[in-house]
């Protein structure tokens, strides 16, 4: 029987120890490039994209609700921020340039 040892390495903070939540960088992006979908009027249709859940970062462009959380699947090439209000997709950054979502 395989045995596992966990150890508290520090590396992440447990519930007591947090300080401030990070800040995200928000930064548009194209629909075309992030979910597979067309192009209708004004509009960028994609079926089958489910939203993982809600965010606490608001939509800097229409600033009316929380953002959708969308993670790769099988329409989605890219995991991204939705708002939900006026469907535009964006992807979150940490202060040092890295992406605060991983695929």
């Amino acid at each position: 029987m395989n045995q596992m040892n966990h150890y508290h390495s520090g590396a992440y903070p447990v519930p007591d120890q947090r300080g401030a939540e990070p800040v995200l960088f928000l930064v548009e992006l194209d629909p075309q490039r992030v979910v597979d979908g067309v192009r209708y009027d004004e509009n960028y249709l994609a079926d089958d994209v489910l939203a993982c859940g809600t965010m606490r970062e608001t939509c800097p462009i229409c600033e009316e609700g929380h953002l959708q959380l969308v993670l790769r699947q099988k329409n989605v090439r890219v995991a991204h921020l939705f708002c939900i209000e006026c469907t535009r997709c964006f992807g979150a950054f940490l202060p040092d340039g890295s992406p605060a979502l991983s695929d």
